[in-house]
């Protein structure tokens, strides 16, 4: 046994389609039920590895875990469980695992606090494909690091790397001491700590918490008992953790639903929303489109696997009736800056974003009066930071993460595509959203001779325009920062003499965490940008090397002015490839 575990934990490790970042765990488990030993064995390690971190000081505790619906959950959930037992038993602390099964993440997250639990751990692998799987840890009601984020968020890039590194060490001169301490762990003893399955009263409990923290968040009273005013709208929550708990919670609040494909566990296009359908070469969110013009749905969102992320669409039976990610991260940001305005809530209003995210969302953010605060690429960064600027003084409502639209709202420590959706059908069909929108957004176009008419299309329409160009390149096996060295050199000697007629000055922008910083430390994992400032508009080039895919690079290109992001495209596509040697 002993022998065996230790031995099945390096093969684990050794795996190269294991990714361990600090957004998580994730790798090929398999098409299920069952995993493999080493699979076992790194699930087992790593909720071994966590216990020290969070569970000394206390004599008694109590962990969360959920997962989405992937075959392997249930079997990686049980091998984390068992890795609690072990560590948690290693440091002389007795645990108790609440077991809410299938759950939403930003439900499980909201679970954390409501239960006021030490932590626990998310079992799932978001948009990736069924036969891959993860597992993601959250901060606890513990006393913690002051840069951590609140309970319930994912851990800190810094605890994550002391994770991964305890992992690490365990495996190469621990692997005895863990396999015993495992081994430990008979049946009786996981099932008193573990239960018999899904703990229904205390998902019961934690499913009441959200619909208080959301109707709370976005001031909307329950409407239960009356009729159901907004919407309708069409959810496609694909087989996967939204089904079922995400309409009934929007309905909760009033909007009309209307499910497509909410087989629980049985997806009927590709879990990657923002991507092509490979049978019939059509991107996904086509169809889906083409599902709410057919229902006579005001719009659409279609939801990943653990529903932290939602794209919307709005009805029609071509391309133009979906809303790309970043435009729907804008129109996020307005609504809440509307929202929070239409309660007239005082005080200093703050904007997070990543450092991937589109001049668009900066722009909105402005037009309603917010400051921008600029983080490294993560969504624990921004959580971070708008909990930071929360103890500055500011009021931060939203937070964006990324290329991929997705949107923190309020005091959430993760995205969350159901309140991306209730926001969308409180601008459509809420009264009093228009007056603020167009209060800030005047100046763009004339007032229609009715505000109130003002729908979600219009409001659509009024977002500023910006031309985002992504690229995903292939590098030799060169370290990040040999490629981030590389690529300033070539920008500042071959390219700024030619884009210097465009462009007034440029900067290299270093984010790491949730600060910006005059020079990169570390790893050198993070994105790099260069901000470039014209006569009218600002512009970025940025590009982050891929911590899943060796040698893969995503660049983004974003610009108001078509032309000028044309050029920079181009101007990415040849530097990229001169600094690489290709």
């Amino acid at each position: 046994m002993r022998k065996s575990t230790a031995e099945s934990l390096k093969t684990a490790l050794e795996n190269p389609a294991l990714a361990q970042s600090f957004s998580g765990i994730r790798t090929y488990f398999g098409p299920g039920p069952g995993i493999s030993d080493a699979d076992f064995s790194l699930a087992a390690a790593y909720g071994y590895g966590y216990c020290p971190q969070f569970l000394s000081g206390v004599e008694k505790a109590t962990l969360l875990i959920g997962h989405d619906p992937r075959p392997t959950g249930d079997a990686i959930a049980d091998a984390l469980a068992r890795g609690f037992l072990a560590g948690a038993g290693r440091i002389g602390v007795k645990i108790k695992i609440i077991d809410l099964g299938v759950i939403t993440t930003p439900l499980l997250q909201t679970a954390v606090r409501e239960l006021k639990v030490i932590g626990g751990v998310m079992v799932t692998a978001s948009h990736n494909p069924l036969t891959d799987n993860g597992f993601k840890f959250l901060t606890g009601n513990h006393p913690t690091d002051p840069e951590d984020a609140p309970a319930g968020a994912l851990l800190s890039s810094a605890r994550m790397a002391l994770l991964v590194a305890t992992v690490r060490r365990i495996a190469e001169s621990e692997g005895e001491t863990f396999a015993g301490d495992l081994g430990r762990i008979d049946d009786e003893t996981f099932r008193r700590a573990f239960g018999r399955g899904e703990d229904h009263r205390h998902r019961i409990k934690a499913e009441r918490a959200y619909l208080d923290f959301v109707g709370e968040e976005w001031g909307v009273e329950p409407h239960c008992l009356k009729p159901l005013t907004l919407g309708p709208a069409l959810l496609d929550p694909n087989g996967g953790a939204a089904c079922g708990i995400n309409a009934r919670v929007l309905e909760h609040f009033g909007v009309r639903t209307i499910e497509t494909n909410a087989r629980l566990g049985y997806p009927e296009h590709p879990i990657d929303t923002d991507g092509i359908d490979p049978r019939t070469g059509k991107h996904v969110l086509l169809r889906v489109a083409q599902a709410t013009y057919a229902a006579g749905a005001r719009f659409g969102v279609a939801f990943d696997y653990d529903a932290d992320r939602g794209n919307l669409v709005l009805p029609g039976t071509d391309e133009s009736a979906m809303i790309p990610p970043q435009k729907v991260a804008a129109l996020s940001v307005g609504l809440a800056l509307a929202h929070r305005k239409r309660r007239r809530r005082n005080g200093l209003l703050a904007v997070v974003m990543s450092d991937s995210t589109s001049g668009a969302s900066v722009e909105m953010a402005e037009l309603f009066g917010a400051k921008v605060f600029t983080v490294e690429t993560g969504e624990i960064n921004v959580v971070t930071r708008m909990r930071q600027l929360r103890e500055e003084g500011y009021d931060a409502p939203i937070g964006v993460e990324g290329a991929n639209g997705g949107a923190v709202f309020g005091r959430s420590t993760c995205r969350d595509g159901l309140q991306t959706a209730l926001c969308a059908a409180l601008a459509d069909e809420s009264p009093e959203m228009p007056d603020e929108w167009m209060r800030a957004l005047r100046h763009r176009q004339p007032a229609p001779a009715r505000v109130s008419s003002l729908r979600l299309p219009d409001m659509l329409s009024l977002i500023p325009a910006y031309h985002t160009i992504m690229l995903k390149m292939k590098a030799p096996a060169l370290s990040h920062a040999e490629v981030k060295a590389r690529m300033e050199s070539c920008f500042v000697d071959t390219f700024w003499p030619e884009l210097s007629k465009v462009y007034i000055s440029y900067e290299f922008a270093n984010y790491e965490g949730a600060r910006k910083v005059e020079r990169r430390t570390g790893d050198e994992s993070g994105g790099w940008r260069i901000d470039l400032r014209a006569e009218e508009g600002r512009d970025f080039l940025f590009a982050r090397g891929s911590r899943t895919e060796a040698g893969v690079w995503r660049i983004i290109v974003d610009s108001p002015d078509h032309t000028r992001a044309s050029e920079l495209g181009r101007v990415a596509h040849e530097m990229f490839q001169s600094v690489s040697g290709d």
